[in-house]
């Protein structure tokens, strides 16, 4: 079945800055993931995983192990993601579960960018689910996946209706 192409339908609102009202551990550790990809600092994004950790990137790729996600990246932002920016746009969920866990729910802007095979994405949206565990130097990473929003689906949501 094909969706029909609607309309823009502007995002729920969010609060003036993202990480507004947030906890400062889980503001720090998306703050930092931000800063570290613009600034295409990779070692600086992993620097905070835990050893196991496991990430799902928006195409389904399953990275197992921080060495395994950092060279991914280094290898995605020499292809294409060098410069193209992400911005947090709404901590969507934020909870701590039993055991110091947190559940994350972030939704990020990134910008355009061309694929290896040279395919144009446009500028587009991502929802982030992430797990983290206290750590020694705040919030450890143990578990990331990344889902692109489509924005021709969003305005069917039946949970929206």
């Amino acid at each position: 079945m094909s969706l029909p192409n609607p309309p823009n339908v502007p995002s729920a609102p969010t609060p003036a800055h993202p990480l507004q009202g947030v906890a400062p551990e889980v503001a720090a550790l998306l703050q930092g993931m931000q800063d570290s990809w613009n600034a295409a600092d990779l070692d600086a994004m992993f620097a905070g995983a835990s050893e196991d950790l496991h990430w799902v990137n928006v195409v389904g790729m399953h990275w197992q192990g921080r060495a395994a996600a950092k060279h991914a990246h280094v290898v995605f932002f020499e292809q294409m993601f060098r410069g193209v920016p992400l911005a947090l746009e709404a901590v969507e969920h934020a909870a701590v579960l039993p055991g110091g866990v947190h559940l994350i729910v972030a939704r990020w802007a990134l910008g355009a960018y061309r694929t290896p095979p040279g395919e144009q994405r446009p500028a587009s949206q991502n929802r982030m689910t992430l797990l983290a565990v206290p750590g020694p130097q705040g919030l450890q990473l143990r578990h990331v996946s990344n889902v692109e929003v489509d924005p021709r689906a969003a305005p069917h949501d039946p949970a929206l209706r």
